[in-house]
Formats: C-alpha cells, structure tokens, sequence
C-alpha cells in the first residue's frame, strides 16, 4: 500500500458509539432482545434509518414496521444489526468521481449485495448472515478510500482508462495504490476489531481458491455477491452470468440464488 492509501485508512473514524455498543451487545451470548432494541432507540436518526430500509420494497415485507421491537421480531436481530452497520457508510465524505459514480450509485449497489445475501442465506443457510451480512453491505467500502488516495495523488483518470479499456478495475487499483478494494476494506475491519473471521473472508473474496477449505465457501458466496452486482448498482445479464460461472466452479446452490435474485430485481 502507499504511503497516502495507508494515511486514509488510519485517518478514518472509529466506529459511531451505537454501532459500537450494537456491535458488543450482539456478540455477547448472554445478552437479550431488549437489549439490542434499547441500544438502538437511543440513536433517533439510526432507528428511522432502519424501519426505512426495512420497510423499503427490496425486503418484500407484507405489513408496515413502526419499531425497531417488531423489526427484530420479523427479520431477527442478525439482519437487523447489519441495517446498524449499515450506517457507517454516513461517516465517510464519498467522492468516487475516480470510479466515474455517484454516491446513490455507492448506496444502491450496497443496498443490492447486503439484500442479495439475505434473501440467499436466510431460509438455507442463516448462521452464516453474521458474517457475510456485513461482509456483502460494507465490502466495498475500501472503494472509497481508494478513491480519496486516487484524487490526492492526481491519479484520478487511472480508474475510468483501465474501465474503459476492458482492463481489470482490481488490478488498475493495485498499480495506482499498492492494493485493491478486499485488501483495504479488511484493513480497516481489523483496524474497527470486527470478528477475524469477517476480515479473512472480505481478503479472500477475490480468490476463494486461496483461503482454506472450511471458508472457501463463504468466501465464494461473496464473490457471486459482487459479481452479481456492478460497482454502480447495476446488474446486468452478463454479471449475472459471471456470477452463475463461479456458483458453478464452487458448487453453490443455484436455485435459491436465482429466487435471491429474482427478489432483489422485482423489488
């Protein structure tokens, strides 16, 4: 990494105090509900935050939801702690000129992986939404980082040639600053102490072949994730044929992604 790319991540906040107290509240095995519920009500804006991305289409609840008690009772305190992470992404000045985005294109396509996951996981597989929840909203947060790094070095056009060349957007990072978007994001989850686990599974979302066989799963789940879903939000047919290419190579469950997908693109 360079020397400006690793003095944005030190120079980057530490997590809000409701997120942090969430976060403690939700690996502790003894705490309650309530607790969660309580933490949450003390930040006003955090709790309308929530119920709007609860009551937002892409999650297809059929009835409204006026609490954070009753978004906990219909979504579990796993999705609901991931809409509170979710709100980390307000404490960073996003300026993604150099990826040619905007800040709503940033959010949509968070909003996109973090809802693609859920509905993939949730009935299959649901333990594993501690980690890749967070994992597929916040993934590509390093983006941002990167992208600050890229305007302070006058390298701001590095990005859109590679893009428009055809050429690897990971690999032009790589040139421009020493490390791709996984590399910075997990360095900054190891920075804001999230679970290893989360870390190592962002760090190896790119190469699933390279971590160890128990988390070679997960961690391909994230790629079908990212790849499903453009930097811009977007999903395109071709993403989404790229994405079919790596749930076939790593045998994951096609059906209930397609129903995932399905969900997320009628929504």
């Amino acid at each position: 990494m360079t020397k400006t790319l690793l003095e944005n991540i030190e120079t980057v906040p530490a997590l809000p105090e409701t997120v942090q107290a969430v976060e403690r509240i939700y690996n502790d095995e003894n705490s309650t509900l309530e607790e969660m519920q309580k933490a949450i009500e003390k930040d006003p804006l955090l709790t309308a935050n929530i119920l709007k991305i609860v009551n937002s289409p892409m999650y297809g609840l059929k009835n409204q939801v006026s609490t954070i008690k009753q978004a906990i009772s219909l979504l579990g305190k796993d999705s609901v702690r991931m809409f509170v992470l979710s709100s980390v992404t307000s404490s960073f000045e996003i300026d993604l000129s150099p990826y040619d985005m905007t800040q709503e294109q940033f959010s949509l396509a968070c909003d996109r992986q973090l809802a693609l996951m859920l509905h993939w996981l949730i009935r299959r597989k649901p333990q594993r939404l501690a980690l890749l929840g967070p994992a597929s909203f916040l993934v590509d947060i390093g983006r941002v980082i990167i992208a600050k790094t890229l305007i302070a070095d006058g390298k701001e056009d590095i990005i859109k040639i590679a893009t428009l060349a055809g050429e690897d957007i990971a690999q032009a990072e790589k040139t421009a600053c020493g490390a791709q978007t996984t590399d910075v994001t997990a360095t900054l989850f190891a920075k804001w102490n999230f679970n290893p686990d989360v870390v190592h599974i962002i760090r190896y979302s790119d190469d699933p072949e390279g971590t160890v066989e128990e988390d070679r799963e997960m961690a391909a789940e994230l790629k079908v994730v990212r790849e499903t879903v453009m930097p811009n939000g977007e999903i395109t047919e071709e993403s989404i044929a790229t994405a079919k290419e790596t749930i076939e190579e790593f045998g994951l469950h096609l059906e209930s992604y397609e129903k995932a997908l399905d969900k997320v693109l009628n929504s």
